[in-house]
Parts: C-alpha cells; sequence; structure tokens
C-alpha cells in the first residue's frame, strides 16, 4: 500500500488499496467536502484531448455527417502528452492550426469489395506522424475472444461506398463536454466501521463463525489462528448487512455493530483510456490545489484592499 499526505501535519492522506493501469481504489481521510471536490475535479477539470472539429470532405456511408462526426468525437485519445498543448483560446490567431493546440487525423476509406468493411479507431492516422505509446492517437482496443487488437467502431461501408474526414482533436476538460472526461467511474463511499459484542461472540460455535463469514459476499471477515472471527478487509465492506442478518437468525441481533468510519472514505476510479488511472487523481489534486491557492490569493488581495 501506498500513502501519500497532502502535506506535513496535515489532516487529509491517501492511501492506495488497488492500482493498475485502468483503475485506482484509494482510501481518503479527510472532510467530506474535499472528498467531494477531488470527485468533482476527476470528472470535469482533467485536461484530455478530443476529435472537437470534422472536416466532412466525402461520406457515402450509413451514417449522416453529423453521426459520423458525433462517433468521431466520442473516440478516446491517449492523452500523455496533452500538457504538451495549448488550449485553444490560449493560442494567437497564428498558431491555432499548427501542432501547438491540436494534432489533426485523417481517415480516408473506400470498400471495393462485396462484404461490408468495418472503419474502426485503427484507420485514424495522425497526418503529423506521431509514434510510440505517448503519442496522441486513439486508445487501444482488444478483441476480448482471441485478444487481437480491434479498433472502436465507427461506421460499415457497403460495396462502393467510402468516407473521407480530417478530424481536428484540440485540448479541453469534461466541463466543456463529456468527450473530454478521461474517467468512466468515480465514486466515493464511507468506510463501514465494524464491531462485535465479545460477550456474545464467545458463545459462538465454529458453525456460526463460518456462517457469519461466509454471508459475506465481499469476504470481509476471517478465521485467524484460533478459529475467531475477525475482520480481514474492512475496505470491502459496501453496508449489505448480509452479516448481521445472519447473526440475527441465530438470536444474537447485536453481535455485529456496523457503523459510518467518520472522515474516511473509499473511492474508486476507473479510467476511459485516455490517462492511467492513478494520472488522473494526480492531476486533480494538482488541479484542486491550484483552484485552492487562487482563491487564498484572491483573499489576500481583497484583504490588502480593504485596509487601504
Amino acid at each position: 500500500m501506498y500513502k501519500y499526505n497532502f502535506e506535513q501535519n496535515s489532516q487529509h492522506r491517501i492511501e492506495i488499496l488497488e492500482l493498475s493501469d485502468e483503475k485506482c481504489k484509494f482510501s481518503f481521510e479527510g472532510d467530506l467536502s474535499i472528498a467531494n471536490a477531488i470527485r468533482r475535479v476527476m470528472i470535469a477539470e482533467v485536461p484530455v484531448m478530443a476529435i472537437h472539429f470534422v472536416d466532412i470532405i466525402e461520406n457515402t456511408s450509413p451514417l449522416s455527417d453529423e453521426f459520423l462526426a458525433q462517433r468521431l468525437g466520442l473516440i478516446p485519445l491517449v492523452s500523455y502528452a496533452a500538457d504538451s498543448k495549448m488550449y485553444d483560446w490560449e493560442a494567437d490567431a497564428d498558431s491555432i492550426d499548427d501542432q501547438k493546440t491540436k494534432v489533426v487525423f485523417t481517415l480516408r476509406q473506400k470498400n471495393l469489395n462485396d462484404a461490408p468493411l468495418e472503419i474502426t479507431s485503427q484507420h485514424l492516422e495522425p497526418e503529423f506522424g506521431q509514434v510510440g505509446e505517448m503519442a496522441i492517437r486513439p486508445v487501444r482496443m482488444f478483441s476480448p475472444i482471441n485478444g487481437k487488437e480491434v479498433g472502436i467502431p465507427i461506421t460499415r461501408l457497403g460495396k462502393n461506398q467510402s468516407v473521407h474526414v480530417r478530424c481536428h482533436a484540440l485540448k479541453g476538460f469534461g466541463k466543456m463536454h463529456a468527450k473530454w472526461t478521461p474517467i468512466n467511474i468515480a465514486t466515493f463511499r464511507h468506510e463501514a466501521e465494524l464491531n462485535f459484542d465479545h460477550s456474545q461472540t464467545q458463545s459462538l460455535s465454529l458453525f456460526e463463525k463460518q456462517s457469519i463469514r461466509d454471508s459475506c459476499p465481499m469476504n470481509v471477515f476471517a478465521m485467524d489462528a484460533n478459529q475467531d472471527l475477525i475482520v480481514n478487509a474492512i475496505e470491502k465492506c459496501v453496508f449489505c448487512e448480509e452479516c448481521i442478518r445472519c447473526a440475527e437468525s441465530m438470536k444474537k441481533p447485536r453481535l455485529i455493530k456496523m457503523q459510518h468510519k467518520k472522515n474516511k472514505y473509499i473511492f474508486t476510479v476507473e479510467s476511459a483510456g485516455q490517462l492511467k488511472a492513478a494520472d488522473i487523481v494526480q492531476k486533480a489534486l494538482i488541479v484542486l490545489r491550484k483552484k485552492v491557492d487562487e482563491i487564498s490569493q484572491d483573499l489576500s488581495f481583497a484583504q490588502q484592499q480593504q485596509q487601504i
């Protein structure tokens, strides 16, 4: 497990419980308002790249121009290099159309065969010749059946149908449009606190202890070396109360006391592929800290003006 303190002597602390490129699960100890702010910033204010303008040069596919442009806009783009790009409103008139603000992809396909041709994100070619894992490109998608890369479906072309478009990917964030949101899921819940009434646990048989352990669908309980019932994974508790119902069936309604742990929350963050889940959390903390600093500076300036 990894622990991160916001700053020395801070009451806020993050502890990583589960980590992969796609998912980050962590506990957060601190104020509820800060927890909710972190979640909202992850959803709405972490910058990534997405296709925003589409030049339709030719389109005889089954999709209308509007539908085709929408599907292209919703393709997630790997955005590790998004920090090197400028927002289009930050750029001057001379740099709006160059690589400082955007990445351009070309899609040009025509079906000359009788069988339908599926057009996917694999057919998007960058005009600026970006290569490598860190390049801004469509997120790779693999078949769950054979593991081969298949791309994200866009449309299908019948015989002699064609599509030719230029796609302009710009930097943005979720408050502007959902296509700039880098996450699929960002939720948090209270961490549970489970306490046993030891006066009643002493009278439990081994079978009853095992029944309570097995009643939990999340495997929160376990048996120790002395065959005593213990809480083994409190972070997995989802307040289903199956353990309490099991204890009630044994005529021991006060055996387990379940309550929310004050100021401790379990976050679950799943990436949509543009960034690693851990990077989303880190960038959200940076954005939130910047906002707090800006408010602090504005308040200090306002106080100085009042003293003048």
